[in-house]
């Protein structure tokens, strides 16, 4: 009953009307999102290296341990940017792989003009519950999937690994803002989104 609950919709009920609408289209709301992220990305690094001195502390032996020092500093710089752009692609597989979850069915794009990645359900109506987990999936999958790696590996390649998962947790700033506004509405809320952004639509 629970997951039938939080199925997708392919049709709006007919009560239903929108109350709002989230995009980042506009110059005030993409600068303040990026203003924002300088703040989550300080979070992640602050997580993430705080993980890095706890593996110490517990003396954990990683399985691959490659040193940062001069011989390898160039080859960890392009590894950190490489990592950094496949991150951001696996980021919007969560997101797709949670619509499936819930019976949606998504689409890939990259919007080149503001430099985002997406991936959109805009033919489906996503109970708010199961909307907030599709905006919350690369988050928490990413997060977790970087302690365990951390775990793995140590010196210079432990350091590109947190750097990754710090650059999620900056990344997912619009995600914890659909998320905030949501939880502002009822349960009966239903979310539509196209990609870049979201639309929210409930009942009198």
């Amino acid at each position: 009953m629970s997951a039938l609950r939080n199925s997708a919709r392919k049709a709006l009920p007919p009560d239903y009307r929108l109350v709002r609408r989230l995009e980042i289209g506009s110059r005030r709301t993409f600068i303040l999102l990026n203003v924002g992220s300088v703040g989550t990305l300080a979070v992640g690094a602050l997580f993430f290296f705080g993980v890095d001195r706890l593996l110490v502390a517990l003396n954990i032996t990683p399985w691959i341990d490659v040193p940062l020092n001069s011989d390898t500093q160039f080859a960890f710089s392009i590894l950190a940017i490489v990592m950094v752009i496949l991150m951001l692609s696996f980021h919007e597989v969560c997101h797709g792989l949670a619509f499936r979850a819930f019976g949606a069915q998504p689409h890939y794009g990259i919007n080149w003009r503001k430099a985002v990645a997406y991936a959109r359900a805009d033919q489906y109506y996503l109970p708010r519950n199961a909307y907030i987990v599709t905006a919350l999936a690369p988050l928490i999958v990413i997060s977790l999937l970087t302690v365990i790696v951390m775990a793995l590996t140590g010196g210079g390649l432990r350091s590109v690994v947190a750097l990754t998962g710090s650059a999620n947790v900056g990344g997912a700033v619009g995600d914890l803002w659909f998320t905030a506004v949501c939880l502002r509405y009822p349960r009966r809320l239903l979310v539509r989104d196209f990609g870049e952004g979201a639309e929210l639509f409930t009942a009198p």
